[in-house]
């Protein structure tokens, strides 16, 4: 449920876009659309335009201080994306669209602020996400490609660029505990909410990984503990749903680690 200032800039927002004639409908979208944010979340609105009139629409929404005053106006995807942020460092986002563009919503991740024309998204019943060999192998090939590329970085002694390596490898590892725990891409929400839809076993397993600096014993203890924790991870789930095991990328990735850093994973 909207706190009381999320639910005051939601109505700001409905009131200007259902004064505005071009916009046919509006949905409260993102996490609080579906009725699971909190006072962290921001507010996605998608805005229903009259065909032909999308662009037209959002180009007059990029000053938004109608609705509120901005201090940072980011216009995505040609304009058709309003991203701001307030004076009082509340955030939205508005979407503005035509029919053609509904097809990727689904109705019942939407709360619907206005609505003149009747026109919508299809409501779709959401099916429970089951982890696949192809999403599950594509994580693995990546984990042992970047993992893999630890001894360019250290090689070349460019130990903040492998920070980013790390960095990768720690996405991925969440990414696979997701998988684990039939949380798809769609139901995953913005970067910044994790724990909800990880386990504590999970929880504790990433918060044990050792801190990284910018230092290359450091940089190769978190290589080792993050391939301990993906690697026996990624192969149970392998095992469940059938998925063939990269053994030659993996085994090749191996001897690479050992030769050229004295690396065993």
């Amino acid at each position: 449920m909207p706190t009381a200032q999320q639910a005051a800039l939601i109505d700001r927002i409905k009131r200007v876009l259902e004064a505005d004639a071009r916009i046919e409908a509006a949905w409260l979208a993102g996490s609080l659309g579906k009725g699971k944010g909190d006072r962290f979340s921001d507010v996605d609105v998608l805005a229903l335009c009259t065909d032909g009139k999308a662009g037209e629409v959002s180009a007059a929404y990029a000053d938004p201080s109608a609705i509120a005053r901005p201090v940072l106006v980011n216009l995505l995807f040609g304009g058709y994306i309003v991203n701001v942020v307030t004076e009082d460092w509340q955030r939205f986002d508005i979407v503005f669209l035509e029919k053609a563009g509904l097809g990727r919503y689904n109705a019942a991740d939407l709360t619907p602020l206005f609505n003149r024309s009747g026109t919508g998204p299809p409501h779709a019943e959401r099916k429970p996400y089951a982890a696949t060999p192809d999403a599950v192998l594509k994580l693995v090939n990546e984990f042992l490609r970047v993992i893999g590329l630890g001894p360019v970085g250290l090689g070349r002694g460019e130990y903040l660029v492998a920070l980013t390596g790390i960095e990768l490898l720690r996405r991925m590892t969440i990414d696979l505990m997701l998988e684990e725990n039939g949380v798809g891409p769609a139901e995953r929400g913005g970067a910044l909410r994790v724990n909800v839809f990880l386990t504590e076993d999970q929880r504790r397993a990433l918060e044990s990984l050792p801190p990284v600096a910018a230092d290359r014993e450091s940089l190769l203890a978190a290589d080792r503990a993050l391939a301990a924790v993906f690697l026996p991870r990624a192969r149970a789930l392998a095992a469940k749903i059938d998925m063939a095991w990269p053994d030659a990328l993996e085994q090749a990735t191996r001897r690479h680690l050992k030769a050229e850093l004295g690396l065993e994973i």
